[in-house]
């Protein structure tokens, strides 16, 4: 019933499902031979649906191969160093919990989205143990009836492994025994500890990503408001700035997984920095005097310091009222550092109002969230410089 296995063999074979089951339950008292063969089957067989077994799924898999690989290993070395103790018969119940522990472990990795959730909703409803809930006194008085029991006979066995004359397998009974009792004991707890952590976890995704949004809408959408607001006698200036600024909101809104990223993004940073430099003076009228040293692929961190460039050589266009803009962009081997520069009107920082958000949001918040840092060097009559730093993401070995 966990895996669906027996009921798939009986569908295969014609008979039915129940008997299946009982010889399975039959074969797991035989050395845990049962055990084994159910894994194995759960590995190999493909579940209704679906095209491919999990073991097929973990195979094409590198990374989830690696972990199975590893943990096959770690297992492997245990079994071999009980063995190596000298504890009488210990392999007879070992090994078939450590093979079972490994294809658990698979299942886990390989498991399609909808088993997946089949296999949680299964542990959260079972009822013998009430794992998945801590409500209702009835829940409450199985789940610490039967944890008890099973940590007070878990005690009882390992107390007298020395009374025993196959004290291996007492051991390792007791010990297992042990470890599900206090389990059992404490899932609840530990089920709401775990989900807390993943729903922090989600919040914390959920609010990047609506500062990357605020951050996109300023850039864009205000960007453009505020130039049409400036060639508002213009009728077809404002009419191209309108069709220019919904082609790229609609991409971007029906292209979720490009996140504001334009048709043909560039693939490094000489590319980004060339499209900046014709962006800019197309749409502002602005020189810019471009330099890049070195270059690299593109990747988060470094897109995030193109986009608050991009941000800050926009400012400059607008609100410097300097002919020309310069903009460097280095690559090193540690760090990737731009620095737009202009030698126009400047600003006081400390008088710009809480309610622009082009430096705070675009510019230095978007550099943190990077791992960054973003420095604004202006005063009123010398002109503004930004610099940009980001460190650049260690290649996976």
């Amino acid at each position: 019933m966990l895996g669906g296995v027996c009921g798939g063999l009986a569908r295969r074979l014609g008979i039915p499902a129940r008997p299946l089951r009982v010889v399975a339950v039959l074969l797991v008292l035989a050395a845990g031979l049962g055990l084994v063969l159910y894994t194995v089957l759960w590995l190999a067989i493909p579940r209704k649906g679906e095209e491919r077994s999990i073991a097929a799924r973990i195979g094409a898999d590198r990374r989830e191969l690696q972990i199975v690989l590893s943990v096959s290993t770690v297992v492997l070395a245990l079994l071999v160093a009980l063995e190596a103790i000298g504890l009488p018969n210990m392999g007879t119940i070992a090994w078939p919990l450590g093979i079972c522990a490994v294809g658990v472990l698979a299942v886990w990795r390989g498991a399609s989205p909808d088993e997946r959730e089949r296999l949680e909703e299964f542990v959260s409803s079972a009822a013998p143990s009430g794992l998945g809930t801590n409500r209702g006194w009835r829940s409450i008085a199985v789940r610490a009836a039967v944890g008890i029991a099973m940590v007070l006979i878990g005690i009882v066995q390992l107390s007298k492994v020395g009374d025993h004359q196959d004290p291996g397998r007492s051991a390792l009974v007791g010990a297992f025994l042990l470890s599900v009792g206090f389990f059992v004991l404490f899932a609840p707890w530990w089920l709401h500890t775990l989900r807390a952590l993943t729903t922090e976890r989600r919040e914390r995704v959920r609010a990047e990503e609506r500062a990357n949004l605020a951050a996109h809408v300023h850039d864009s959408v205000l960007q453009t408001l505020s130039l049409i607001q400036r060639s508002a006698r213009d009728p077809n200036e404002v009419v191209r700035l309108a069709r220019l600024q919904e082609r790229e909101l609609r991409y971007w809104l029906f292209n979720p997984a490009s996140f504001g990223q334009r048709h043909g993004q560039p693939s490094s940073v000489a590319e980004a920095c060339a499209d900046l430099e014709r962006d800019v003076e197309d749409d502002y009228g602005v020189g810019v005097e471009l330099v890049v040293v070195g270059d690299c692929p593109l990747d988060e961190r470094v897109s995030a310091l193109l986009a608050a460039g991009r941000e800050a050589s926009v400012n400059s266009a607008k609100w410097s009222g300097a002919s020309s803009i310069s903009v460097y962009a280095e690559v090193e081997a540690a760090c990737v550092t731009m620095f737009v520069r202009d030698v126009g009107a400047g600003f006081d920082t400390r008088a710009v109002p809480a309610d622009r958000h082009g430096i705070s949001g675009s510019i230095v918040e978007r550099m943190q969230r990077a791992g960054g840092q973003a420095v604004v060097r202006s005063a009123p009559g010398t002109g503004t410089e930004v610099e940009l730093t980001v460190p650049r993401e260690r290649p996976t070995p």
